[in-house]
C-alpha cells in the first residue's frame, strides 16, 4: 500500500469512529433522558406508596379504637346487667321504632329470641 492509500484509510477510519461516536453521545443523551424520567416514576410511586401506608396506618388505628369502643361499650352493657330486664310489648315496639333506621322497623323480639 501507498502512502496516499494508508491516509485514505487511516481517514475512513477517522470518519467511522467520529461518526461512532456521535451516535453513542446521542445515545447515552437518550439514556440519561430515560433515567431521569424513571427517577420521576420513582419518586412519584414512592409518593404514592407512603401516602397508601399512611392510609393503612390510620385505617389500623382507627379499626383498635373502634375496637375498643365497641369492647368497653360491651362491658358497660354487661355491667348494667339488661340480661334479667323483663320487656313489655310496648317497650319493644318503642325500642323498635327509635332504632329504625331509614324507615325500617327492626323485630327486636325476634332478632334477640325474646318471647313476649
Amino acid at each position: 500500500m501507498t502512502v496516499y492509500e494508508n491516509m485514505k484509510l487511516l481517514e475512513e477510519r477517522v470518519k467511522k469512529a467520529s461518526a461512532y461516536i456521535t451516535k453513542l453521545r446521542a445515545d447515552n443523551a437518550a439514556l440519561k433522558e430515560e433515567i431521569e424520567k424513571l427517577e420521576r416514576d420513582i419518586k412519584l410511586i414512592t409518593a404514592h406508596n407512603q401516602e397508601l401506608q399512611d392510609y393503612v396506618d390510620t385505617y389500623k388505628e382507627d379499626e383498635e379504637r373502634l375496637n375498643s369502643s365497641i369492647e368497653a361499650s360491651l362491658e358497660s352493657l354487661n355491667e348494667v346487667g339488661l340480661d334479667n330486664l323483663d320487656l313489655s310489648d310496648a317497650d319493644l315496639e318503642t325500642a323498635e321504632e327509635f332504632s329504625a333506621i331509614g324507615g325500617d322497623v327492626v323485630d327486636i323480639a325476634a332478632d334477640f329470641d325474646i318471647e313476649l
